[in-house]
């Protein structure tokens, strides 16, 4: 690690990419965004579901690549995404931390699973079992989650490794980036608080939202007992904006020049303060984000049916709609109710239902 790097050689965003930079993390941080990525994760259940029912009409069962016990699975981590877009709707940012409250972190886990497998069976690592059927649907499903997932996850979701240093590297990289994003004409200032909130790597982080590492002395044992007023700006900038999560420690500031790239400690400037949907709305400039994830071009999109909601309900509840519904534990098991009847045991223990949606 280097801590001895001057300032000038570090690349740093113009004031138009730190414009443009602020808005983009505020748009893959949004629940517009995690609805939409909900969307394409409950395309991908869809498509696993209409293949493991083909197996099973066509006498497969479980020899497929395909079993239902990976729609299981898929089905769970499908629920946490929709629980961390729930709780993200009522203003929780928790969602995006790796921790017991880290929704987001847990549905990925098949996703990642997934996206691995599809690379060694393209690379000739692993195969697949000719039988599977709809595996083409499955692929393409699950490479369009992967895309939009990718295109704000990684600059959001908090890394497993909390020492590693922060997500957004401002450097050649990004900034090609977003010269291929789309951004209103009008992009709305950087904002400049008054009030300043400082927090150095290694120390808690009061508050989710965006911060901006900046060259602020650190304060001398004496400034400290005699109460030194803060630092005045301006302030000078020393890499990119980051979105980062209350409750856990700031993060070391990642830098690129023009031959390498290091990780230095730093302090960190509150910039804005995500107080988004606490009082249950969400803010008018979401609907003009744009996303460039998944790539239409890349593939034609196969006939899958996205519902609105996944419902699932436990034994002895209401069925909250009328359809058929699955037994999770057992898909092969299923029964047809109208709305309003009681979901019922099976093998004599309560078991949750999910509501088919193929």
């Amino acid at each position: 690690m280097k801590q001895s790097i001057p300032y000038n050689a570090i690349k740093l965003p113009s004031d138009v990419e730190r414009q443009q930079i602020y808005y983009w993390l505020k748009r893959v941080s949004s629940v517009t965004a995690w609805r939409r990525i909900f969307k394409y994760f409950k395309a991908w259940a869809n498509a696993t579901e209409n293949s493991v029912r083909e197996a099973d009409n066509t006498g497969l069962g479980e020899d497929t690549s395909l079993p239902q016990s990976e729609y299981v699975l898929i089905l769970k981590c499908l629920a946490h995404c929709e629980e961390g877009v729930n709780r993200l709707a009522k203003g929780d940012k928790r969602v995006f931390k790796f921790d017991a409250n880290g929704e987001f972190v847990m549905a990925e886990r098949m996703l990642d699973h997934w996206s691995q497998m599809l690379y060694r069976i393209e690379i000739g690592e692993n195969g697949i079992k000719e039988n599977t059927p709809l595996w083409e649907e499955f692929c393409f499903a699950l490479t369009a989650l992967a895309q939009a997932w990718g295109e704000c996850g990684p600059e959001i979701i908090e890394p497993r490794y909390l020492e590693d240093p922060a997500l957004t590297l401002y450097g050649t990289w990004l900034k090609n980036e977003l010269a291929n994003m789309s951004f209103p004409n009008d992009l709305a200032p950087v904002p400049d608080p008054i009030d300043n909130v400082f927090i150095r790597t290694g120390e808690y982080m009061p508050y989710s939202g965006i911060w901006e590492p900046v060259d602020v002395p650190k304060p001398s044992i004496m400034s400290l007992i005699t109460r030194a007023p803060k630092p005045q700006p301006p302030f000078k900038i020393v890499g990119a904006m980051n979105y980062l999560h209350g409750g856990s420690k700031a993060p070391q500031i990642r830098v690129e020049t023009m031959d390498d790239s290091f990780a230095l400690d730093t302090t960190w400037r509150l910039l804005w303060r995500d107080d988004r949907y606490e009082d249950g709305t969400v803010p008018k400039e979401e609907a003009h984000y744009r996303f460039t994830k998944p790539d239409p071009a890349q593939s034609p999109a196969p006939a899958i049916r996205v519902p609105d909601v996944v419902l699932c309900a436990e034994s002895g509840t209401a069925a909250p709609a009328a359809g058929k519904w699955l037994a999770e534990s057992d898909l092969n098991v299923s029964i047809f109710l109208q709305k309003g009847e009681k979901l019922p045991l099976h093998q004599g223990k309560e078991i949750r239902w999910v509501l088919s949606i193929g």
